[in-house]
């Protein structure tokens, strides 16, 4: 390591060059696609990060609508978004407008939108205010937090306009005139993160608008209680898509939706499909009791009305059952006769919050 940075030293000053010469316009700003001058939109996710006029920045972005561009102002290019650019999401006609008409909302007049937030602050950076129209989508991906007029394909016989948007690969938190959707690359990020880093959904989503609005992340909307109602339907739907459920198939049984033990004796998949004795000590299956002190189930704090989407279809025994069971036991505290290993008091003990 210490001699790949020693290499690098020299040219600490000609990189710094460059990042400096990135924040300058060039000496002529003309269109990359059509050479038209005083181009002023820029990409900041394409390559090169290309100047562009209004025309081609909303034609060559029609399939890339969640990319960050920025505007010249006349001293710095400052932080912008497509909406203001100009570019519209059609849906159902290959990016082309749906000649039928407006599409809308169901009931979206009427209806009263709980994820909902107005902005107040009036004096907030141009890509942090939402458009005058209500109808419009407030879009998270992992580029940070965009709004987005969309056109609904209008057409008899077309798809609910959150399904239009699914398949646009949009998953909407609401499915009766919502107000926000996620991408299906944040989603599956997300995910990743929580996984492999132990990120929370608060620290995700509080680094998304940071993403957004490094200079002013609190301005942007907060969708955090979104992102966890969503996460949820999302790993759902991806555990029954990986277990090879459709929607002509059957509501999974326990344990149908996890991977079943691939050293476990299985007839037809790792053991001769014939009459074999699986009693026989090569065929022996073996359980392991322990316990697991990392995995906390913390009580809800509305039980009556909690929604269980995989109950009893994972790892975890079915809640009726469980709680039936525990209804006829007894709760006798163990005593520890060890001098140091207080593993059957700190078991004991309560917990806060705990069910």
């Amino acid at each position: 390591q210490n001699s790949y940075l020693e290499e690098w030293l020299p040219y600490k000053s000609r990189y710094l060059s460059v990042l400096l010469d990135m924040e300058a316009p060039p000496d002529v700003m003309a269109c990359f696609v059509c050479k038209a001058e005083g181009a002023p939109y820029r990409c900041m996710d394409c390559v090169h990060r290309p100047l562009s006029c209004k025309t081609c920045c909303i034609e060559q972005h029609k399939l890339r609508p969640f990319h960050r561009v920025q505007k010249w102002n006349g001293r710095f290019f400052e932080d912008f978004t497509l909406w203001l650019v100009g570019l519209v999401l059609h849906l159902g006609h290959a990016r082309a407008p749906c000649l039928a008409g407006k599409g809308s909302w169901e009931d979206a007049a009427s209806h009263v939108d709980d994820e909902w937030e107005d902005i107040e602050e009036s004096h907030q950076p141009a890509h942090l205010n939402p458009p005058d129209d209500r109808n419009y989508l407030t879009v998270v991906d992992t580029g940070g937090m965009h709004f987005c007029n969309v056109q609904y394909c209008n057409c008899p016989g077309s798809e609910d306009s959150h399904l239009q948007l699914t398949m646009a690969g949009l998953f909407l938190a609401m499915t009766k005139a919502p107000r926000t959707a996620f991408t299906f690359q944040v989603l599956d990020d997300f995910i990743r993160d929580n996984v492999e880093c132990g990120t929370s959904a608060m620290n995700y989503y509080s680094k998304l608008q940071r993403v957004t609005s490094s200079t002013f992340p609190h301005l942007v909307p907060n969708r955090y209680r979104e992102l966890l109602r969503v996460s949820r339907m999302w790993r759902l739907l991806k555990l029954l898509k990986w277990q090879g459920f459709h929607q002509q198939s059957p509501d999974p049984q326990a344990g149908e939706l996890v991977l079943f033990c691939p050293a476990c004796p299985q007839p037809g998949i790792n053991v001769p499909d014939q009459d074999i004795a699986l009693s026989d000590w090569q065929f022996a299956r073996t359980f392991v009791m322990d316990g697991n002190f990392k995995a906390k189930h913390m009580l809800p704090k509305n039980a009556a009305e909690e929604v269980s989407l995989m109950d009893g279809n994972g790892f975890m025994v079915t809640s009726a059952p469980y709680k039936e069971y525990l209804t006829g036991t007894v709760n006798r505290i163990e005593k520890s006769d060890c001098n140091n290993h207080r593993a059957v008091n700190q078991a004991n003990a309560q917990r806060n919050k705990l069910e």
